[in-house]
């Protein structure tokens, strides 16, 4: 690890990495369960004839099984990139797994067609359940769209071309965002590889099932960054920052590398040339 990560026990935030905590195993063995059940539930309607019920059965087990895989682990390698920006080296980010998309999909259509499919039972019943009724099926209706536009962002990142880390001889370009930042070299003051832990605030004692969020960020002096900092309030910071869990390439070899160019400026001449990539597969280390 390039910095040595803080304990997760009994805090909010730290310095480092948690890219594999040994954690979290509730929500894993709990989708596996709940894909079972609806996996068995599915086999059940298909005996029984009810081919539509066993398909919706069968893809909403799928997507609940998907829950905890949504990050992936493959390597992508540096890439040389000549684009409105310039020419550079671009390390790049992963864009939101297939898995993901489709199970934003399920969950977002179960969600608007639930509620539209019990709005005649709703309307049918009187007084205060029925505004009851209709402001529950709204809420859900609500968060059903706000799953499928999530899909469709995640669609749009898949098509979006060269996402990643942008390394040029002049600025950093963070283009993992739909607005991408950008900040000149003299403007970094810092690269900062941390952790946030995600809880609410009725949430008194932290547990090692609560989500833990990796970030790597870039502290750059005030007024010098173009873009908006979309995960600034999740990251608990104004620096231009992005999910760590999202880098393509080894992350510490990405710290490394920019940390390189930061420290070295007359090196910086060298980005977008077969020497940057070069540089970067003798920053990787050994996998043990």
């Amino acid at each position: 690890m390039t910095d040595a990560p803080t304990p997760l026990t009994f805090r909010d935030s730290g310095a480092g990495w948690h890219l594999r905590p040994r954690r979290r195993y509730l929500l894993l063995v709990g989708a596996i369960l709940v894909a079972v059940v609806l996996a068995l539930a599915a086999l059940r309607a298909l005996v029984q004839g009810k081919a539509l019920a066993a398909v919706l059965l069968a893809v909403f087990a799928v997507a609940v099984a998907a829950i905890p895989f949504s990050n992936s682990r493959r390597r992508l390698p540096p890439t040389t990139y000549d684009g409105p920006e310039g020419r550079g080296t671009l390390l790049p980010i992963h864009a939101v797994r297939v898995l993901t998309i489709l199970a934003l999909v399920v969950f977002g259509l179960l969600l608007v067609l639930a509620p539209v499919m019990a709005l005649e039972a709703v309307l049918e019943d009187g007084g205060g359940d029925r505004v009851f009724g209709l402001v529950i099926s709204v809420f859900v209706l609500l968060l059903g769209l706000l799953l499928l536009v999530g899909a469709y962002g995640g669609v749009r990142s898949r098509l979006a071309p060269s996402k990643g880390i942008l390394l040029t001889p002049t600025q950093v370009v963070l283009r993992t965002q739909a607005e991408p930042m950008s900040f000149g070299w003299e403007a970094l003051r810092g690269v900062w590889p941390h952790w946030t832990r995600q809880r609410s605030a009725l949430d008194l004692i932290p547990s090692p099932e609560d989500p833990i969020h990796n970030w790597l960020s870039f502290e750059v002096a005030p007024g010098a960054v173009q873009g908006v900092n979309a995960l600034g309030a999740m990251a608990g910071t104004q620096d231009p920052t992005l999910d760590a869990e999202k880098i393509a390439s080894d992350p510490d070899a990405v710290v490394a590398l920019c940390r390189f160019y930061l420290a070295e400026p007359e090196a910086r001449a060298e980005l977008g040339t077969p020497a940057a990539l070069a540089r970067f597969r003798d920053l990787v280390q050994p996998v043990r």
